[in-house]
């Protein structure tokens, strides 16, 4: 098969296009047409910088502690063995740092509306941090999906580097256009009996290597890079002194009824129903509020992506269901609040 170009479309948003939240007809069509063949698009210039440094001087200056707290997940799932340096670490759940361009970014709720339908459905916020003076280690290649799914575009990620990211400081390693023709068969973990090997068929890797290789690209400080979950992907460890932050926010179909949602502090109630009843671009959040403070670096996230409609799953491919995290038992417990417009 004849080598692929393996390479990001990047879409140049103009300062008008950023402080407006309104993207020009041209590059709602390139972001949309890049997602449905490659997987993934970044919008350039999407987000106020003051906005990422101020959450970077935040989270890297407590990354240290993050790594020594036993609540802390460590994404090491690597190949060898090696530590990747690869943790999960929120942002702050403050309003005051709840910035309506990283949390309902605008330019990326018109293209997430395009794909998904209207009024994106937010249910997981968390963030990945590859730890500085690590170098060698990484992850096993994988899709963020653990279940059996349908071949459509059911959920996307709207990934923020908080700084310049590039191979020299641990950028994702990204299968572009893999999430086509994939299905949870090309997964380790898709066996009769439960299992947690999670992670894409090593054969499936080498046999798309020949032809189209992954990548490590280079994508700039205020970007937003949306990627379709199906799409393979792997942590690589970062060699800089610095840590390398990368929020993430999965968004889903208003009809999708995921299983995952995102724990926020009362004070944050009135920020986020703003997102939902905003006439351009709204995006919900399912949403449980809890009347205490929350402190961002012990709050439990569970990647929990599957989806509760029994139309949805009642056309599913004729595969095992595989392995579908649980929710942590104080969230099951409580009753969730959909914030809708």
């Amino acid at each position: 098969m004849e080598l692929q170009s393996q390479s990001l479309v990047v879409v140049p948003l103009s300062d008008e296009e950023r402080l407006s939240g309104k993207l020009t007809l041209e590059h709602i069509g390139q972001a949309v047409a890049a997602l449905h063949r490659d997987g993934l698009v970044v919008l350039e210039n999407a987000v106020d910088v003051r906005h990422m440094d101020r959450l970077n001087g935040i989270l890297s200056s407590e990354a240290t502690e993050m790594a020594k707290l036993p609540t802390t997940h460590f994404n090491n799932n690597s190949v060898d063995g090696r530590p990747t340096g690869n943790m999960s670490q929120g942002p702050p759940l403050v309003p005051e740092f709840m910035y309506d361009d990283i949390w309902a970014n605008e330019p990326a709720s018109e293209v997430l509306s395009a794909m998904l339908g209207p009024n994106p459905v937010v249910n997981y916020v968390n963030g990945n941090t590859a730890l500085g003076g690590f170098d060698g280690a990484r992850q096993f290649v994988h899709a963020d999906l653990t279940f059996n799914f349908n071949p459509m575009p059911f959920g996307i990620v709207a990934n923020y580097y908080l700084v310049d990211a590039s191979p020299a400081n641990g950028s994702t390693e990204l299968w572009v256009g893999s999430h086509k023709n994939t299905t949870f068969a090309d997964c380790r973990n898709c066996t009769e009996e439960v299992s947690q090997d999670f992670g894409i068929r090593f054969e499936l890797l080498e046999e798309r290597r020949a032809y189209a290789p992954p990548i490590q690209p280079v994508v700039k400080k205020g970007s937003v890079v949306l990627r379709d979950l199906r799409v393979w992907h792997a942590g690589l460890s970062n060699p800089s002194p610095d840590p390398r932050i990368m929020l993430a926010f999965v968004h889903t179909p208003w009809w999708y009824e995921a299983g995952a949602k995102v724990v926020l502090p009362e004070s944050a109630r009135s920020k986020v129903e703003s997102w939902a009843s905003r006439t351009h671009a709204p995006v919900s959040y399912r949403a449980h509020f809890v009347p205490a403070e929350l402190d961002h670096k012990k709050v439990k996230f569970t990647p929990n992506f599957n989806s509760r409609n029994k139309g949805y799953n009642s056309v599913l491919p004729d595969l095992p269901m595989g392995f579908i995290f649980p929710e942590p038992e104080s969230e099951a417990a409580a009753k969730p609040k959909n914030v809708t417009a």
